[in-house]
């Protein structure tokens, strides 16, 4: 696994711990699962995307492309 590989491991980890420890996401027998906070927090961002779906694909993208997670 290359530096970058293992950055990007890291960073998605600390993120995930900072999330829950927030009480935005969970960890569940299917993965991580947004609690009903988490969903308050994103619900206002989602919404601005709502008729713009090109840009949330281009948005998915560069999630993926920074970061080698896709959002789906």
């Amino acid at each position: 696994m290359g530096k970058q590989s293992v950055a990007t491991q890291d960073f998605s980890q600390t993120c995930l711990r900072e999330l829950i420890k927030e009480g935005k996401v969970e960890l569940t027998d299917n993965g991580y699962q947004l609690t009903e906070r988490g969903r308050a927090a994103v619900m206002p961002e989602l919404r601005r995307y709502e008729h713009r779906p090109a840009m949330a694909m281009m948005i998915e993208l560069h999630v993926l492309n920074q970061h080698q997670h896709s959002v789906w």
